[in-house]
């Protein structure tokens, strides 16, 4: 068994296909993301209803994160109503034609941090949005260290900026053992966007500068769906890291089941 930190909602289905689907290829959870719907707080809103009645039918396994726009003037309480109200995983951004380091957004990341929830930020370039890879550089969310209590992770390793986001994870465990932040706060959302023969060369230096503590799989799969893409991702990936890398099943263990759940659970 194994669990899928990063799956898009791509069309109307339910939480019992859902299941069905996880079962079929022995998932034991997925975090499933929201409707891209965020051009102005009604749409937002939608989308928070739309993911919730899909967790609804069990919280445990279906994991739903809501798709936050910043700039929107309500996007506070839009975090509000998907964690306190319809108890939501999570979070997920996509720098679209803003910076995540914008102080003007520091009220929406106070809150995700008052609510003790994690965060998952599309990093690295982008084949949709026009022109807004530029916004997603992985340097760019050092900011995080403001939020000291606030779980993120950066989806895709930040292809073709890999080596960039290795290093600010290794700048995040820096300010965590000099006691800047309490604790290390960044994960890496494997999610593929590094073609396959990249793959390799990037798994090999995220694990070898930042440990398979800090690895978290997901497949960009959707739903509704076979959720194949996502049996065949973790697969490949396992004969990666075990196989061509040496690293051992217990580590892959780590990067493809029990590091999401330590990213899940908030900070002491």
């Amino acid at each position: 068994m194994y669990h899928d930190c990063h799956i898009h909602w791509r069309a109307e289905t339910n939480g019992r296909d859902v299941l069905t689907a996880m079962d079929k290829q022995e998932m034991q959870k997925a975090v499933l993301i929201g409707p891209h719907r965020t051009e102005t707080n009604e749409q937002v809103v939608e989308s928070i209803g739309v993911i919730a009645d899909i967790c609804a039918l069990d919280p445990d396994r279906l994991l739903g994160l809501v798709w936050i726009e910043p700039t929107l003037s309500e996007a506070a309480d839009h975090v509000e109503r998907a964690i306190a109200d319809h108890g939501l995983a999570g979070i997920k951004m996509i720098p679209d034609h803003w910076y995540p380091y914008e102080e003007r957004f520091f009220p929406v990341y106070r809150k995700i941090e008052e609510l003790r929830v994690p965060l998952l930020f599309h990093s690295g370039i982008l084949f949709g949005n026009m022109d807004s890879s530029r916004f997603c550089r992985p340097v760019f969310y050092e900011v995080m260290l403001h939020f000291p209590r606030l779980k993120f992770a950066l989806a895709h390793i930040s292809w073709p900026w890999t080596d960039e986001c290795i290093a600010v994870g290794g700048r995040m465990r820096a300010a965590s053992r000099r006691g800047d932040v309490p604790e290390m706060q960044m994960f890496v959302d494997i999610t593929r966007g590094t073609p396959d023969f990249y793959r390799k060369d990037a798994l090999d230096r995220a694990l070898r500068y930042l440990g398979p503590e800090r690895l978290i799989y997901g497949s960009d799969d959707r739903i509704p769906g076979e959720l194949s893409r996502s049996r065949k991702g973790v697969e490949t990936d396992r004969e990666i890291i075990c196989g061509d890398l040496g690293w051992s099943e217990d580590d892959f263990d780590k990067i493809a089941r029990r590091n999401l759940e330590d990213f899940l659970t908030p900070f002491e």
